[in-house]
């Protein structure tokens, strides 16, 4: 483990002295090993303290040791409480399908040159997709439960990618480190998405990539956290009372549209920025099932329109964002 850390050019994401072992001689901070992942965090999900994040990694590790991907997504929601069994299959059916919506995303990376790093990587959909294009690719989440089960995923695709439990707001590199950084539906769960455009621009080489995707604040279709129509038209004050009445205090990620990241990028420093509407693959559309994969299907069909596009960068479901160091 600790020549893993040296050999990855990491250093200490509090005072960034570089790390030839688990413990920064500049502040004196000490990293742990979890579930045999690095565990770089300077805290935790805003879901579980840091020490009950870590003994739910340490345990679906010791599942996923005896099970597949499924086994272990099952096993996820056997041992957390506060899902019901509606969302259980929800979630399950997301984990499940996160590699078709991995492809559709390195189809539209196309050809990458360089150290790619994805940040809030999850499951590990789009780490398989890059895997098997032979991109070097290191997947960061701020849950080391779910790279547990990003592990098992890359275990059973027969691909391996490093992993790495850090907060996408104090990243354990120096500046400079990848030529394109990637995060899929991730900005929306940040508190200062500003802060964090900051730090990726920071581990970018010159003219490095930035991706982003994410849902779209102002989606008719929408909010797809929690599942209430007209929210994202809100005030956020006013948003999360509507969450905590509508859905008993659940948390409100603080979805942005096109314009608005657009504007944050600059500020944060990137050039040549862009929005879009991401392009969604045959492989996507043949992995959603029911209601939701005849709406992803007419989605498909609508992107050969100019017009139609303009829409649904503005009030559709989901924009893309790429932008240059």
């Amino acid at each position: 483990m600790m020549a893993t850390v040296a050999a990855l050019g990491m250093c200490c994401p509090g005072c960034r002295t570089p790390l030839d072992t688990m413990e920064c001689h500049g502040c004196g901070c000490s990293f742990p090993d979890v579930a045999g992942i690095p565990d770089l965090r300077l805290m935790s999900d805003r879901y579980l303290s840091i020490d009950a994040e870590r003994a739910k990694a340490e345990r679906l590790a010791r599942i996923a040791a005896e099970t597949d991907l499924a086994g272990v997504a099952r096993a996820y929601y056997d041992i957390t409480d506060d899902v019901d069994p509606a969302r259980c299959r929800k979630f399950l059916a997301h984990i499940m399908a996160a590699e078709a919506r991995g492809e559709a995303v390195a189809d539209a990376l196309q050809n990458c040159d360089g150290p790619m790093l994805e940040l809030g990587c999850g499951t590990g959909g789009l780490l398989v997709a890059a895997a098997r294009r032979g991109w070097g690719i290191t997947g960061v989440d701020i849950a080391s439960r779910w790279l547990v089960v990003a592990r098992r995923r890359l275990e059973d695709c027969g691909v391996e990618v490093q992993l790495l439990a850090a907060s996408a707001e104090t990243l354990p590199w120096p500046d400079g480190q990848f030529a394109t950084i990637v995060a899929d539906s991730l900005i929306e769960h940040l508190d200062d998405p500003l802060a964090a455009l900051k730090e990726w621009r920071r581990l970018l080489r010159p003219g490095g990539r930035l991706v982003l995707w994410s849902p779209n604040r102002l989606s008719l279709a929408g909010d797809p956290h929690v599942r209430l129509w007209g929210i994202g038209f809100l005030p956020r004050s006013w948003a999360d009372h509507y969450s905590r009445l509508r859905r008993g205090g659940a948390w409100v990620p603080r979805t942005l549209t096109a314009s608005g990241v657009a504007r944050l990028a600059c500020e944060a420093g990137f050039r040549d920025v862009r929005t879009s509407i991401p392009c969604v693959s045959d492989t996507w559309v043949g992995s959603v099932r029911g209601m939701r994969g005849r709406l992803l299907k007419i989605y498909q069909k609508a992107q050969d329109y100019s017009i139609i596009k303009s829409f649904l960068k503005t009030l559709g479901p989901l924009w893309t964002l790429e932008a240059r160091a």
